[in-house]
């Protein structure tokens, strides 16, 4: 288990800055300046990336977004996104994936479908992060087109909503057991079932201000050690393991590499001041 010091208030300001820019993103998706969940997530982490650079508590930063986009990667997590908190010599992992489920402008859009490998694609997703789930804080999120403010019920009023993955996974993985016969076993999602799903968590809505104050100053996330000052190493519960460099010496070739073997578009590095995250005897 992780033991995270106490007082670590100031950094709910950074986890308030960055819901406040997921209001912003959901005013610009309902005004349609933002096209897809691509377009969202891509604008999301170049904000969090300018916020917090004037930051007095981060000491550094690093990113990369891809412009490369080969449609036939295989993606190994399943994630479109990123972020790596630094806190001296230990790291917490993030990633999440994003939907646009087009809550208001299209209420029936099949947002999820089957691939030509006979897979649920959503469904699939989850499988496959759910294998680097005890490694990793991983959150699905959920664009909502609707106006800033509109009341959605489990939805947040003014940004997007979060679900853990572990909620997701386990509702995904039990309805399809429970209505399917088919073999594989999978689920397509829709917003009927999404709004199931949420209606059904205990800490509904959840938005991104909440996730990251979990992982910031909660017990969400493991806090992996930093390998010679530049890379840590997630492994999933099939034995794979990935580098991720979070050194102040990144360079390009470092996150193509990265970008090739997990298929994650967009990576931010967070070094912060005056935190800590404690590592157990397991390291």
């Amino acid at each position: 288990m992780i033991s995270i010091q106490p007082n670590f208030y100031p950094y709910s300001s950074i986890a308030k800055g960055v819901y406040i820019l997921d209001q912003h993103l959901r005013k610009d998706i309902y005004d349609c300046c933002i096209l897809d969940e691509r377009d969202y997530v891509s604008t999301l982490m170049s904000y969090i990336r300018l916020f917090l650079r004037n930051s007095q508590l981060v000491k550094g930063l690093f990113s990369f977004q891809s412009q490369i986009l080969n449609s036939n990667l295989e993606k190994t997590i399943g994630c479109d996104a990123l972020i790596l908190f630094r806190a001296k010599n230990a790291v917490k992992v993030c990633m999440f994936e994003a939907k646009y489920p087009r809550l208001y402008k299209e209420n029936n859009y099949s947002w999820d479908y089957v691939t030509s490998s006979n897979k649920a694609h959503f469904h699939d997703q989850l499988i496959r992060q759910n294998k680097w789930s005890s490694e990793v804080a991983i959150w699905e999120l959920f664009i909502n087109d609707h106006v800033p403010g509109f009341p959605l019920k489990g939805f947040d009023k003014y940004g997007s909503t979060c679900i853990w993955h572990q909620d997701a996974y386990q509702y995904t993985k039990e309805k399809a057991e429970s209505i399917y016969y088919h073999k594989p076993k999978y689920l397509v999602w829709n917003n009927k079932k999404l709004q199931e799903c949420i209606e059904q968590l205990p800490y509904n809505p959840l938005n991104i201000e909440d996730v990251l104050i979990s992982i910031l100053i909660g017990k969400m996330g493991k806090a992996i050690p930093v390998i010679g000052n530049s890379l840590v190493t997630i492994k999933s519960s099939e034995e794979e393991s990935i580098n991720i460099p979070v050194g102040s010496k990144i360079n390009r070739d470092d996150f193509m590499s990265l970008w090739e073997t997990t298929g994650i578009n967009n990576f931010l590095v967070v070094e912060l001041e005056s935190i800590s995250f404690t590592l157990d005897r397991d390291f």
